[in-house]
């Protein structure tokens, strides 16, 4: 008798379990990619107004998690938006803010006595090898000739 109790309660729990399984709202993405699509266009539109109206690429401990947090949402899709739609990783977004405001310091007359590793340090980069290399990718010079081309053209 216990053993077909048993048999009985599992095959309820089990039905209850497809029941909710199908009945459960669905996420975003199993919904509509468009939405999806809109969804992740929302996200990396309101992660761009925080990341450059409130300057927090300064920050050199700047994570992914920080970011999610300040929007409300979640890492993976603020992630999955910046990858989507920077074509390239929470670094290379983060960096692309700190580089265009490397460039400003270098040229306007205000910082020409500041080295470039503390341009570097203004621009939120932790050291300068990073700044170096993320500035060459972004710009194909390193910051001293990008400071020296200014530089000859005043």
């Amino acid at each position: 008798m216990n053993w077909i109790m048993i048999a009985i309660s599992l095959t309820l729990i089990g039905m209850a379990l497809i029941w909710y399984t199908k009945s459960r709202p669905k996420a975003v993405s199993e919904i509509d990619p468009e939405i999806e699509e809109k969804e992740l266009r929302r996200v990396y539109n309101k992660t761009i107004e925080l990341i450059s109206n409130e300057k927090y690429y300064l920050n050199k401990s700047l994570k992914l998690s920080d970011l999610a947090t300040e929007l409300g949402s979640n890492e993976r899709q603020v992630s999955r938006s910046i990858n989507r739609f920077s074509h390239g990783n929470i670094n290379k977004f983060i960096n692309s803010f700190r580089i265009e405001y490397a460039k400003e310091l270098l040229m306007c007359g205000q910082y020409d006595h500041y080295t470039i590793e503390a341009i570097a340090d203004e621009c939120g980069f932790a050291n300068k090898v990073s700044f170096y290399n993320a500035f060459k990718s972004e710009t194909s010079m390193s910051p001293t000739q990008f400071r020296a081309i200014k530089q000859s053209k005043s």
